[in-house]
């Protein structure tokens, strides 16, 4: 007879089966593990290691264009925007000056900004400056071949140390097509780019290196911009003049 908070034998089997059941034990036994609580439905296949790795990014081929093979190209090229060296530092961009063969090749850093306002390296108040520093040892300004480290002029309105190893070789490359017997470096930059030693040390000698076989005479000195904003450099540029121009193969 039951008695109240006792459950009979009958019962507690029932609640035995039905745990089990729910436990799904009554399925039929294999060796495998089964979650008897998933959804019933096919799972997914695992994706490959390969496939999960992300595809490494596919760039796109570098357009390389070949360099100008005169200076007449090389100018044309520059003013329609070509992708050469230096030339999409900025908006404007402004070439070389001076004839094709020179016997002075003059180099600086990039063009002032009324030169870019010009179009026209030497136009604004440091090609005037310029012109006057070579007058006064000898030379006309419009006989040397005048170039920058770029035709454009950064935001900035200076190189970046990384940037000068290949525009020093586009510089080389235009020495090669003037081929001059002297070359003038104006400021640090240029400097730094051409002969990798700092203005101050290589103002002190009038240095020579070779080039495609040729010998070439060398000589460092401030950028007329430099003298323009500090006049009391204008002595110090005036010496490095006369050890130029005292040379005896000028």
């Amino acid at each position: 007879m039951d008695q109240r908070g006792q459950f009979s034998t009958s019962q507690i089997i029932d609640s035995l089966n039905s745990w089990w059941e729910l436990a799904g034990v009554d399925g039929a036994v294999t060796d495998d593990c089964v979650n008897w609580l998933a959804l019933d439905s096919e799972p997914e296949p695992e994706a490959s290691t390969q496939s999960k790795k992300a595809a490494p990014p596919v760039l796109p081929p570098e357009n390389k264009i070949e360099w100008p093979k005169n200076i007449e190209a090389l100018r044309r090229m520059l003013a329609d925007g070509a992708d050469l060296p230096g030339n999409r530092l900025g908006d404007r961009s402004v070439s070389p000056v001076g004839p094709e063969v020179a016997r002075i090749m003059i180099i600086s850093d990039v063009p002032d900004v009324d030169e870019l306002i010009t179009r026209q390296l030497g136009s604004g108040t440091t090609g005037k400056l310029l012109e006057r520093m070579m007058r006064t040892i000898g030379i006309k300004l419009t006989d040397c071949y005048w170039t920058t480290l770029a035709a454009t002029t950064p935001a900035t309105g200076e190189l970046a140390d990384s940037d000068l190893p290949v525009l020093a070789d586009f510089v080389r490359h235009q020495i090669n097509l003037v081929d001059p017997e002297t070359i003038i470096l104006l400021g640090a930059s240029a400097c730094q780019a051409l002969s990798d030693l700092d203005l101050m040390n290589a103002r002190r000698n009038l240095r020579y290196f070779n080039y495609n076989g040729g010998k070439k005479a060398v000589l460092t000195t401030f950028h007329p911009r430099t003298l323009i904003a500090r006049p009391q450099m204008k002595p110090e540029a005036w010496k490095d003049l006369q050890m130029f121009v005292k040379k005896d193969d000028l």
